[in-house]
C-alpha cells in the first residue's frame, strides 16, 4: 500500500499526491538529522539572526514506515544555536501516535504549536506546546474531537444545529467521507 498527502501549492491550489516522489523543502542542514525517518510535515517556529544570516527555528514530525493508520510517531523541535551556529534538538517526543492537523501559532513573541496524539487510554488529546527562545513547555492537553470542530463549521455555515450521529464513527470512516467528498 502507498501513502498520498494532501498538499497545498504556493498559488493555493489543493490535491492528493503519492508520497513517495515527495520531497521535503526543509534545509539539508535540518534535514540530515532525520535518522533515516520520513519527514511527514514541518514548520518554521520563528527567525533567529545569527551575524549577516537568518535561521527558522523548525517544529518537524516523522514516521519511520509508511502504511501506519497514523500520520506520524515522533516530532521534535529545531533551534539555530547562536553559540555553536548549528541546530540543535530543543524538544523530542517519540514513540507517539500522532495525528494531523498540527497546528502552529507565530504571533507574537512566542510562538506556539499543537499536536493531536493518541493517549494510553485510545482517546486523541490536543497538547498544546509553548516555544520561548531554547525551551518547549507543555502549556495544555485536552480531549480532541475531530467531528466537534466540523459541528461548529456546519452550524455556522448553515445556521442550524449539526445532526447528532447515533453511533461513534471510526476515524477511517470519517477521512474516508472526506476524501470521497474532496473528490466529487
Amino acid at each position: 500500500m502507498d501513502d498520498w498527502n494532501l498538499i497545498r501549492t504556493s498559488d493555493g491550489k489543493v490535491g492528493w499526491v503519492l508520497t513517495r516522489p515527495l520531497s521535503m523543502a526543509i534545509p539539508d542542514e535540518v534535514a540530515q538529522y532525520a535518522e533515516g525517518h520520513r519527514i511527514t510535515s514541518y514548520f518554521p517556529l520563528g527567525q533567529v539572526y545569527d551575524d549577516d544570516q537568518v535561521k527558522n527555528n523548525w517544529l518537524w514530525t516523522t514516521i519511520i514506515k509508511g502504511g501506519q493508520p497514523y500520520e506520524f510517531d515522533s516530532f521534535r523541535v529545531f533551534v539555530w544555536s547562536l553559540r555553536h551556529h548549528r541546530y540543535e534538538t530543543a524538544y523530542i517526543q517519540r514513540n507517539v501516535i500522532g495525528h494531523y492537523p498540527v497546528q502552529v501559532i507565530n504571533s507574537g513573541s512566542m510562538p506556539s504549536f499543537s499536536v493531536v496524539l493518541e493517549g494510553q487510554d485510545g482517546h486523541l488529546y490536543r497538547e498544546t506546546y509553548s516555544f520561548d527562545s531554547y525551551r518547549i513547555h507543555m502549556v495544555a492537553r485536552n480531549l480532541y474531537d475531530p467531528a466537534a470542530k466540523s459541528s461548529a463549521q456546519q452550524l455556522a455555515s448553515n445556521g442550524s444545529a449539526p445532526e447528532q450521529p447515533n453511533a461513534k464513527v471510526s476515524w477511517y470512516a470519517k477521512l474516508k467521507d472526506r476524501v470521497q467528498r474532496f473528490l466529487r
